[in-house]
């Protein structure tokens, strides 16, 4: 099969969405198909254009990258998309939240669409009224629509009657060999300055991740926290950190590099999913710190969230946005070691059970291979 992902970016440009659509393009690369990936050039307007070529490939994916002179409201402005879209294809993938590719689709000259709804478009409520229709127009000339977790079908609102209808529930998976129990051949050096039980969050630095949430919840206490990621809050976060007095227990250390975060995963006693909103629709930050077999503290967002850390088995949940009870969580973790354990050994079993990456990929082919010719 010829399969189009039509993605906002694509690794090494970091998050969450891309690394699915990595996943799966490369899944199916490996299973023999012709897999192209169609995405802008996010390193350009971050100033590192030259690091990452416009056309690769990528571990046997064709990925063309679009010049993207400028992002507004987090959406990509690449005036080549349209025509880089228009790659004859047997079916053609809509990763969502991503316009762009919604109107790439409209003209696309695929064999049939799958719309991927990773999550609904969040905050801009007046770019939200005029992407629905658009939106909805997609999803009625799509052959299915897929989300992470059933919960997502309560806040896939751009999805619309039809695409409810429509939808299929794949949940995501992680290569549970690289994410791993073994101990990292090198732990990163943030890890060797604390000598107390660490928490580590993996994400990227916006507000609906809940960090202003974990930094008052750490404020005036003795836990140790490591936060991974990028984003427009590090600079405000920094601040937060210096005026609550937690220079000594809490470090932003930034991004870290596809290779390096296995290692990150491994070298913490527990990792932290603070999500204040459904924009968190699933968490993978979570299969992979228990595919290292380490606990999860997280929230009881209404998404996809709570199917994934199983409350007093995999880990603890407590109420989005609730500092003292995030604070009473960590520390009940941070302060017993077999608990870790055990919280740790069945989260690793029920990556191994639900939540691999082979399973995601043959999923998404079993459903490619079930659409019909055009």
């Amino acid at each position: 099969m010829r399969i189009l992902h039509l993605s906002k970016f694509y690794p090494p440009d970091p998050g969450g969405l891309e690394h699915v659509v990595a996943t799966l393009a490369e899944g199916a690369a490996r299973a023999g198909h012709n897999v192209r990936v169609v995405c802008a050039r996010g390193s350009a307007w971050r100033g590192d254009a030259t690091e990452i070529p416009t056309r690769s490939d990528r571990h046997g994916v064709s990925v063309l990258r679009v010049d993207t002179p400028a992002i507004w409201w987090s959406q990509p402005i690449a005036p080549g998309y349209l025509r880089a879209a228009r790659w004859r294809a047997d079916v053609a993938y809509v990763h969502r939240p991503h316009p762009l590719a919604d109107v790439a689709a409209l003209f696309a000259r695929s064999g049939r669409t799958i719309v991927f709804h990773h999550s609904d478009i969040q905050r801009q409520r007046i770019f939200r009224a005029v992407y629905r229709p658009l939106s909805h127009a997609v999803v009625h000339r799509a052959y299915a629509t897929v989300v992470g977790a059933e919960a997502n079908l309560q806040h896939a609102h751009d999805l619309g009657p039809a695409g409810i209808a429509k939808a299929r529930v794949i949940p995501f998976g992680i290569d549970e060999r690289r994410f791993s129990p073994t101990p990292p051949d090198e732990t990163p050096s943030v890890f060797r300055e604390f000598e107390a039980p660490v928490g580590l969050f993996v994400g990227r630095l916006v507000s609906y991740k809940g960090l202003d949430v974990l930094l008052r919840a750490v404020a005036g206490t003795s836990l140790h926290v490591v936060i991974v990621g990028e984003g427009p809050l590090r600079d405000s976060l920094q601040a937060q950190v210096a005026r609550g007095g937690m220079i000594d227990r809490v470090r932003i250390v930034g991004g870290v590099s596809d290779s390096e975060l296995p290692a990150y995963y491994q070298s913490a006693d527990y990792v932290l999913l603070p999500s204040t909103t459904p924009a968190e629709m699933f968490g993978v930050t979570m299969l992979e710190a228990m595919a290292c077999g380490k606990p999860v503290v997280s929230t009881s967002v209404q998404s996809g969230m709570r199917e994934v850390n199983v409350p007093d088995v995999t880990g603890l949940q407590v109420a989005p946005g609730d500092h003292e009870a995030l604070r009473a969580a960590m520390e009940r973790v941070a302060g017993d070691e077999t608990l870790r354990r055990r919280f740790g050994d069945a989260g690793r079993r029920r990556v191994e059970e639900r939540y691999t990456m082979q399973a995601m990929v043959d999923a998404h082919l079993a459903l490619c291979a079930e659409t019909p010719e055009a």
